[in-house]
C-alpha cells in the first residue's frame, strides 16, 4: 500500500470505525440479495464500505485524492482570504486612529478661532461704546 492510500485512509471517516464499516457492509450485502436491478445500475461508490471491486478501489481512491487536494487548496485560499482581511481590518485600525487625532486637532483649532473671534469682536464692540 502506497503512502498516498495509506494517508488516504488514515483520512477517510471510517477508517477507526469498523463496526459501523461492518454495518454498511451487512446492509450492501442484504440490499443485493432483495434487489436484483442494482446490478444493471452503476455503483454509486460513496463510503469505503462500497468498496468491491479493485476498480472500486482505484475510483475511491482517486475520488478521496481528489476531494483531499481540493479541500487542501480551499483551506489555502481561505488562509489567505483570512490574512488578507485582517491586514485591511489593521490598516483601517491605523486609519481610525489617525482620523480620530485629525478630527480632535481641527476640533481643537475651530475651538482656539472661535474664542479668538469672541474676544476680537467684543473687543470691537467695547471700543465701538
Amino acid at each position: 500500500m502506497s503512502s498516498i492510500e495509506k494517508s488516504i485512509i488514515h483520512d477517510h471517516i471510517y477508517s477507526s470505525n469498523s463496526t459501523r464499516e461492518k454495518d454498511c457492509n451487512q446492509l450492501k450485502i442484504s440490499s443485493n440479495k432483495n434487489d436484483n436491478s442494482f446490478e444493471n445500475h452503476r455503483r454509486s461508490i460513496r463510503k469505503k464500505c462500497d468498496i468491491q471491486t479493485d476498480e472500486d478501489r482505484e475510483e475511491y481512491f482517486r475520488r478521496r485524492t481528489l476531494n483531499n487536494t481540493s479541500c487542501r487548496v480551499s483551506r489555502i485560499h481561505r488562509r489567505s482570504k483570512l490574512e488578507i482581511t485582517m491586514k485591511k481590518c489593521m490598516e483601517y485600525e491605523d486609519l481610525n486612529a489617525k482620523l480620530i487625532a485629525q478630527t480632535s486637532l481641527i476640533t481643537q483649532i475651530i475651538d482656539l478661532l472661535k474664542e479668538h473671534l469672541r474676544t476680537s469682536v467684543s473687543n470691537n464692540l467695547q471700543t465701538n461704546k
